[in-house]
């Protein structure tokens, strides 16, 4: 696979903030071990127990680093035997690719989990800037996902096909298409593709031969999963219960019944299969239409409505935190709004504009290969970062805030 760039997290660039924190943790994890030995205390040894893997993280990155200074120095020194450089080089290179693994779990001991990381998901792609040439584009990505969730074995179900025309989705534009992969853990490995996709390329009806700027917004929404129990603890995300991300007044929702209209065959126009939810207080709205029975598409409509819900409290609580750690700390984070990707055409590359990867293999990425599966996990790790510079931002504000809150009573 050609990578033509890269300028995601690597063993010469690591985050500073991550490191600190671990070795601070890593710190407190072995004078608690210390303490305990002395006297017997349940929420120390419960403590303990939680800083474990950042500190056998810690340690096992700490080592490794330690080790490749060793071996530069080694390759410094002038007086170096010659025979000695080549195995120090080789040594070092070994060194590097488990440094990375080190931090990758390093990385992964200090974020807490995602709420929803062991749920499925729905994933909505809607054209954005560009008329009929982001209609089309959407339709790539359709096929884009739906080949990546093959090769990796995720079941999908396309729930829901706006097309502009009655002819076949992989020649024609897509108004709306959402996809569900209903396998657990899916939100957690596709929620790197939320946000603006932008594609450069020469339209087929363009005479000119110039290069049109297109583009979709893709959303990933955590889905309840349609049977209880199909995904590990998922009593917590319980529809009934109002305190729940995904809990819904029923009384708060308007039901709309009316005939299925466009093309999709002799049950269109002919029953009132077609469903249309809104949500009142919020005016989200969601049409199904997709099959002839209306009780389905209702099951559906109220699926899509609840994971837009789920997602749209989540989002609210975090702008919210955001909003205050900008006020005290200066650090943001991006949108669902915010670009975050590029597919060239012309030059037949990817480029990813949050981790900084580029791929010379545009077709490949279209076809859900591995480099896709390179860009996105390039994008994990900065999106780790950002969670841990996330975490880092909120404990000084605490500790800012909480400083405050002392002068103000001396």
């Amino acid at each position: 696979m050609e990578i033509l760039t890269k300028q995601s997290t690597t063993v010469s660039c690591i985050s500073s903030p991550l490191l600190k924190r671990a070795e601070s943790l890593a710190l407190e994890h072995k004078k608690l071990s210390q303490q305990i030995q002395n006297e017997y205390d349940g929420n120390i040894t419960k403590r303990i127990g939680e800083l474990a893997p950042i500190s056998r993280a810690w340690q096992q990155w700490d080592s490794a680093n330690k080790s490749i200074k060793e071996l530069q120095e080694i390759l410094e020194d002038p007086t170096t035997d010659s025979e000695l450089r080549p195995i120090a080089n080789e040594e070092i290179e070994q060194s590097s690719l488990h440094l990375q693994k080190y931090f990758n779990s390093l990385q992964s001991s200090l974020i807490p989990p995602d709420p929803f990381a062991s749920l499925p998901c729905l994933l909505e792609i809607r054209p954005g800037a560009g008329g009929s040439e982001a209609s089309l584009f959407v339709a790539d990505l359709l096929r884009m996902y739906q080949a990546y969730c093959k090769r990796h074995s995720l079941h999908y179900t396309l729930i829901k096909l706006d097309a502009e025309t009655a002819t076949k989705a992989s020649s024609a534009g897509i108004n709306e298409a959402i996809l569900e992969i209903s396998t657990p853990g899916a939100y957690d490995l596709l929620k790197c593709e939320a946000g603006v996709h932008r594609v450069q390329r020469v339209p087929a009806t363009e005479t000119q031969g110039r290069t049109h700027t297109s583009a979709a917004s893709v959303l990933v929404l955590p889905s309840f999963p349609e049977h209880e129990g199909d995904v590990a603890g998922s009593a917590e995300y319980g529809t009934d219960d109002p305190t729940s991300d995904f809990y819904i007044n029923p009384s708060d929702v308007r039901t709309d019944v009316m005939r299925a209209r466009g093309a999709g065959g002799q049950h269109v126009n002919t029953t009132d299969s077609a469903i249309r939810l809104t949500h009142i207080p919020t005016s989200t709205t969601v049409s199904i239409q997709d099959g002839r029975s209306q009780h389905k598409n209702r099951q559906k409509a109220w699926r899509v409505l609840r994971s837009k819900m789920a997602q749209m409290r989540r989002e609210a609580r975090e702008e919210e935190k955001a909003a205050w750690r900008v006020s005290v700390s200066g650090v943001a984070r991006r949108g669902r709004g915010d670009k975050i990707r590029t597919y060239n055409w012309g030059q037949q590359r990817v480029t990813d504009h949050r981790s900084g990867m580029t791929v010379g293999r545009l077709g490949d990425v279209l076809e859900g290969g591995e480099s896709l599966d390179a860009v996105m996990e390039s994008v994990r790790g900065w999106l780790r970062e950002r969670d841990v510079e996330a975490l880092v931002a909120d404990e000084e504000a605490e500790a800012k805030r909480s400083s405050g809150g002392r002068k103000k009573t001396s």
